[in-house]
């Protein structure tokens, strides 16, 4: 049987406590959030107006595209996302061209987050086939440096930032635990060879076991452990929760974290020898960089105490920033090398410029927080399938027993993927209220977000599209309802005696902003059954069910309401727009003695809306079956039904673009279909039908996708579109609230 709904409540049992975050006004100027963020496009714009000349599936291109695309989800710009794809595309999306080598897969952490965005399976077909070989010819080579054929495997530091975050993020892109098998399985390979215990730090490679720097200590690479902790904590926010060594995982991560704290120069950048500064006195960038990354990092996803640790990075971020020229040009970049180096002001190199993107990526979200409490939240999509602006619903209570200071008029979500606040709703229902946000989520993919109050340096955001509802009394009491993809109505009191019923009609629409108010507003001057640039109204229902009208069997007749007696408008927008219709006068003209009460329910981004149908009055037990139905237009349309899954959908050039029209059943379960033709004008129709169960109550979803509103173009994207919602309400967001 379907789940009732596709968005969870949380519960505030689940909860397990809030951080307090430091005030913003304690921070430095540079650690203010309009700072940041102008810095990193300062460094970012330089960066790319001079190309490197490595090759673009080269590891610094790999550690490049790393803070690029970290940057590009937050700028707002989307030259960023521009650049990642030329570059994308120069690779034709293929890994360097030596099978191991982790330097050769460092790219693939790119491609793994521009297919969660653009959602082209070329994008990580080469990965995928790449690793597939990788797992059917796994190699066996010793750790030791002295033989290039080594190289198949991890047996230098470095390499655990290059592949490894590919491997998790293919993991869980694919839900096929081979990948993170065989990563995991490398990680602890590399770290039992080449990290220390009594240092927690990782020698380059077994040429700097015995080596020791002038003053005696051990050689420990900066930017060396600086890839390690970088890929360190992208392997973190990969690795599932229950994952047998996570907690090895979080444990090398604080050991790490702690000592680098406690070396970390009083002015703020490590130098290029961790533990030899006097002899490199100069700071250095790209590995102070992944540092800066990795502490706040910790802070945000809370691994690392703030109090500790924010210190630390306000002295990182700072010394960062005073690295970067006044045209952008990030300086005190090591050049490329295995080990420790001199590193003058005017050194840059593109990795550099990466870790310093990754840093101000992490650093952005402690500067956003104010001295209100903060409450973690992960989401996880525990399918492998794309879902597109999912409505995420949270009890109101519940948060504001987690953190201080919330109210329904100061609620504010913050996506850590694009470091922004997200638009809020809060929709009241009759004993409680809910928190709506909504966030679009690749196949496996987690996400975090904080729940906090309105920062007061940042502004609140407001919805550029919205769900919208109202009664029309100028056009004979319609009633009409539309999001940004998709617009219905059905018909009123006015209309008693006229050739329709409860039947519901599609608006062709094709543009994201509302046109009810606009096409009801101008239909003296222009019709909105002629298409003028936004779409129309082709769509024909008179007496059919249109596109998912209900009726009822009793007895083996079937009956159907008419038009609506009364309204009601429960919320409306931006996020979902929710109303009553109840039918009373025409259940009454079959001698029946039941009110029905649609609640209808529509949300941004979703071609579907949901009816919760439900009946009530003395004779309401006594209905058998409910059907739901689609017009195929006098058998016009192709119809099709899969009632294991509980769709029903119709395919038909309506005059010159074609049309889907479809509904899924959730409660009660689709138990059998038919498809009726016949010469009787609206009388052909694919029905679904649902057996009565406990309560005389049915919930379903129905919906068009139009091919002149792009997406939907063929009656296989419409198939398709409606087995993904399906398979959505199958299978709910998983919601978490963490330490």
């Amino acid at each position: 049987m379907k789940k009732q709904v596709f968005i969870w409540v949380v519960s505030a049992a689940i909860f397990c406590g809030c951080v307090t975050a430091q005030k913003t006004e304690s921070l430095p100027d540079q650690m203010q959030p309009e700072q940041i963020k102008s810095v990193m496009a300062n460094v970012a714009d330089w960066q790319l107006a001079n190309p490197s000349k490595h090759p673009a599936t080269n590891w610094t291109h790999g550690a490049l595209f790393a803070g690029m695309t970290a940057w590009a989800q937050m700028a707002g710009d989307d030259k960023y996302y521009e650049a990642l794809l030329d570059f994308g595309k120069k690779n034709d999306w293929q890994l360097g061209k030596l099978p191991y080598h982790a330097d050769d897969h460092a790219v693939g952490q790119m491609y793994m987050e521009m297919y969660k965005k653009y959602k082209d399976p070329k994008m990580i077909q080469g990965v995928q086939e790449r690793f597939d070989w990788i797992l059917a010819n796994q190699p066996d080579t010793p750790l030791t440096h002295d033989n290039t054929e080594h190289k198949k495997r991890y047996n230098w530091c470095d390499a655990l930032f290059m592949a490894p975050p590919v491997w998790a993020k293919l993991a869980r892109m694919t839900g096929q635990s081979k990948y993170l098998d065989y990563m995991n399985k490398e990680w602890w390979a590399t770290t039992d060879y080449l990290y220390d215990k009594d240092e927690h730090l990782y020698f380059r490679d077994d040429r700097y076991f015995d080596k020791r720097e002038a003053n005696g200590e051990k050689v420990f690479w900066s930017r060396g452990n600086g890839w390690v902790f970088g890929g360190l904590v992208r392997v973190l926010e990969e690795l599932p929760e229950d994952h047998p060594d996570r907690d090895k995982y979080i444990t090398l991560y604080k050991d790490m974290a702690a000592k680098l704290v406690a070396i970390q120069p009083e002015e703020g950048l490590w130098h290029s020898s961790l533990l030899d500064p006097q002899n490199y006195p100069s700071k250095e960038a790209s590995g102070s960089g992944f540092y800066c990354y990795g502490l706040a990092w910790g802070i945000n996803h809370g691994f690392l105490d703030e109090k500790t640790y924010l210190p630390s990075v306000i002295k990182a971020w700072t010394g960062l920033v005073s690295c970067v020229h006044p045209d952008g040009k990030l300086g005190y970049v090591q050049p490329i090398g295995a080990d420790p180096r001199r590193v003058t002001e005017n050194q840059t190199e593109i990795y550099g410029v990466g870790a310093f993107l990754l840093a101000g990526s992490e650093v952005y979200k402690i500067s956003v927080r104010t001295d209100a409490d903060v409450q973690r939240l992960i989401v996880t999509n525990p399918v492998q399938i794309f879902r597109n602006q999912e409505t995420i619903s949270l009890d109101l209570r519940d948060v504001k027993k987690t953190v201080k200071g919330i109210a329904a008029d100061n609620v504010a979500v913050f996506d850590f993927k694009t470091n922004r606040l997200l638009v809020t709703q809060i929709v009241e229902n009759e004993q409680d209220a809910q928190v709506l946000f909504q966030t679009s989520l690749a196949p496996g993919e987690k996400k975090f977000f904080w729940i906090m109050k309105q920062p007061e340096n940042l502004k609140k955001p407001e919805s550029e599209v919205t769900t919208f509802c109202r009664f029309v009394p100028e056009r004979v009491d319609d009633f009409a309802w539309e999001n940004d993809l998709v617009a219905f109505r059905v018909y009123g009191p006015a209309m008693w005696d006229d050739p329709v019923n409860s039947g519901v009609d599609c608006w062709l629409k094709r543009v994201p902003y509302p046109i009810i108010n606009k096409w009801y507003g101008q239909m003296k001057k222009k019709s909105y059954h002629k298409d003028w640039g936004e779409g129309h109204d082709p769509y024909h229902v008179g007496k059919a069910t249109g596109c998912g009208g209900l009726r009822i069997v009793k007895d083996g007749q079937m009956m159907n309401s008419n038009v609506y007696d009364s309204w009601k408008v429960i919320e409306n927008g931006p996020i979902r727009t929710v109303f009553e219709l109840t039918y009373d006068k025409s259940w009454k003209a079959y001698g029946k003695d039941m009110v029905e009460t649609k609640r209808v329910t529509i949300d941004l981004g979703q071609r579907l809306c949901r009816f919760d149908c439900s009946f009530t009055g003395a004779d309401a037990d006594s209905i058998d079956t409910f059907a739901v139905g689609i017009t195929t237009h006098d058998s016009k349309a192709k119809g099709f039904s899969d009632v294991s899954k509980g769709i029903a959908y119709c395919w038909e050039k309506i005059e010159d673009a074609y049309l889907g029209t479809g509904v899924l059943i959730v409660s009660p379960p689709a138990s059998d279909s038919e498809t009726i033709a016949s010469k009787e004008k609206d009388t052909s129709h694919v029905y679904l039908y649902a057996d009565k169960t406990d309560a005389p109550a049915i919930s379903y979803y129905l919906g068009y996708g139009w091919e002149k509103a792009g997406e939907i173009t063929t009656m296989e994207s419409w198939r398709a579109y409606l087995s993904n919602y399906n398979e959505r309400m199958d299978n709910p967001v998983r919601i978490q609230f963490a330490d």
